[in-house]
């Protein structure tokens, strides 16, 4: 008698405590619901400016960046109002792609590196939108070389060797910056490449110059 008596006090603790546990994931699975499409869009956005950049349609890039940071900070509120925790990375996957985007419209526009408050993400965050700007900013070199446009690819592949010089310093155990030396690794290879893509043009361009120049 006494074990069905604990019997049913344990049975009911346990629907108290999943009744409790439900009504969490559910408030947890509506802010979910409310943030993804902010995330979507955020992202698409982001996507948009790096082509913009690359076809020089730098009109509505300002903007893009104002729609962007507007959406960043309503995640941020939403992911903070939680009295419980919430992953995290549904905003540092912006953030990054934000920073990448930022990043890449400066150098190309303005000659500068935006600051991470610029941008509005951490230091962190940063970091990692730097290591995908290297990647960019190959496609970038390589379009100048195509347009032999010299002068800008020179100094995009300049832009490449100085970000991966810096991030190269981050010697920080994995657990600190997950996943980020990896990325710098990626980084290594693809401004190695670049180099010897840009090196090999140049000397095709100059070989046709001389060529153009015996002719006359």
């Amino acid at each position: 008698m006494n074990n069905n008596n604990n019997n049913n006090n344990n049975n009911y603790e346990l629907e108290e405590i999943f009744q409790s546990l439900r009504e969490q994931l559910d408030s947890m699975d509506k802010i979910r619901e409310g943030i993804l499409p902010l995330q979507r869009k955020s992202v698409r956005l982001c996507s948009e400016i790096i082509k913009h950049v690359h076809r020089k349609e730098l009109s509505s890039i300002p903007s893009k960046i104002s729609k962007i940071q507007e959406y960043l900070k309503n995640l941020e509120k939403s992911i903070n109002d939680m009295s419980i925790g919430f992953s995290k990375d549904y905003l540092q996957i912006v953030k990054q792609e934000l920073g990448e985007a930022m990043i890449l419209y400066n150098l190309i526009t303005q000659n500068r590196f935006p600051s991470p408050e610029e941008c509005g993400i951490g230091l962190i965050d940063y970091a990692y939108s730097l290591t995908d700007v290297i990647g960019e900013l190959r496609r970038y070199v390589l379009n100048c070389i195509r347009n032999e446009d010299l002068d800008n690819g020179i100094k995009g592949l300049g832009y490449m060797d100085e970000i991966y010089s810096y991030l190269f310093t981050l010697d920080y155990p994995n657990g600190l910056i997950p996943g980020l030396r990896k990325k710098i690794d990626m980084a290594r290879n693809i401004l190695a490449k670049t180099e010897g893509d840009t090196t090999v043009s140049i000397n095709i361009l100059k070989l046709n110059s001389n060529l153009q120049k015996e002719k006359k």
